[in-house]
């Protein structure tokens, strides 16, 4: 008998598990629904929701991500960039020698061959930097360009 009501109490206690997880379920959908909701309105008024700057870390060894955490330590975007994404990638070389290559949008902006002194790393990674930002202000200055009024035809040959 003791142990059909303990039974009972430990059901009851997991259908209230239950019912806990569910209701938290519910609210999760109806805060998913107003994002998605959100969203819509936004992509009617010409705005979308994107994810940019991403850094991703392709090193190998410690000192490409040595590298990596200078780089990023240092990372500070334009203001008009948008629409990019970074990688890191590290190709290990015969010897002491790892080479390092910063793409913007799979576009090479950097490649080096780096030694394992933390002097010449963070040089690299500064002039690394330099040049992605370089790269993504001329980028955004060429593509406005490219959008500009001047360019634009009427479709007619």
């Amino acid at each position: 008998m003791i142990f059909l009501i303990s039974l009972f109490q430990v059901q009851a206690q997991e259908n209230r598990n239950v019912d806990d997880s569910l209701k938290t379920l519910k609210v999760l959908k109806k805060t998913l629904d107003d994002i998605i909701e959100s969203n819509k309105s936004k992509e009617a008024d010409g705005l979308e929701m994107e994810i940019d700057g991403i850094i991703i870390d392709q090193t190998i060894t410690k000192v490409g991500r040595d590298f990596y955490d200078l780089f990023y330590s240092l990372w500070v975007a334009p203001k008009n960039a948008k629409n990019f994404t970074i990688t890191i990638k590290e190709f290990v070389l015969p010897g002491l020698v790892t080479q390092i290559v910063v793409l913007v949008n799979d576009n090479e902006v950097f490649k080096q061959r780096v030694q394992p002194r933390y002097e010449i790393l963070e040089a690299m990674s500064q002039y690394a930097n330099a040049m992605t930002v370089r790269y993504l202000n001329s980028y955004e200055k060429m593509k406005a360009q490219l959008e500009g009024e001047d360019q634009k035809g009427t479709g007619i040959y």
